[in-house]
């Protein structure tokens, strides 16, 4: 794992919490490199919306005031429920096959430490049909952000058993191929998670 990864690993498992400042001096005394490589990953992360670089050789990790978390969730909602519709439609045998492996590998994920990527696959697992690659995107980067909110976002694997019921029920209306029920299965899905992390 390069120090970008680590660094944002440690980021989104709340290691450094939500608007903490991370000084490149401490960084590279914590892992073990120079400054320079710890520059570079902090400007990858700018990048990726995971902290804003701050004059003096540091930076701050993301913090979402409630405006900009509902903001990120409505956005959430509006863009996976299109994506599952579209998927839904384009979906082929080969890609429930893919749907019910990511829907085993996440449940045996759940509550666990790290369980966000389990989640997350089983997601992107259920959008890829669509073949909408920038709308891809801008959803992982939205749950990226939503992640980055809380150090609480721990607090969502108390509903582990809430949320394994929504996949299940989902993939089966995918299945089914009814897209209206999924998307509203999908859409309580999104915003029980909003309303836990608040």
């Amino acid at each position: 794992m390069n120090l970008t990864d680590r660094i944002r690993a440690d980021i989104l498992s709340g290691k450094f919490e939500a608007g903490a400042v991370l000084s490149q001096v401490e960084l590279a005394a914590l892992y073990g490199v120079s400054r320079i490589p710890v520059r570079d990953a902090l400007q990858m992360l700018a990048g990726e919306k995971i902290v804003e670089v701050l004059p003096g050789k540091s930076a701050r990790v993301v913090s979402l005031s409630r405006h900009s978390l509902d903001e990120i969730f409505d956005l959430r909602v509006m863009l996976e429920c299109d994506l599952l519709a579209r998927a839904i439609k384009q979906a082929t045998a080969a890609d429930l096959v893919e749907i019910d492996y990511a829907l085993k590998k996440s449940s045996l994920e759940a509550g666990r430490p790290g369980w966000q990527a389990g989640d997350w696959l089983f997601h992107q697992t259920l959008y890829a049909p669509a073949g909408r690659h920038r709308q891809l995107a801008i959803i992982e980067e939205l749950r990226t952000s939503c992640i980055l909110h809380a150090t609480g976002y721990q607090q969502l694997a108390t509903e582990t058993a809430r949320w394994l019921d929504d996949h299940e029920r989902l993939v089966a209306a995918y299945r089914a191929g009814d897209s209206d029920t999924a998307c509203a299965i999908l859409r309580d899905h999104i915003l029980a998670a909003q309303t836990q992390l608040r």
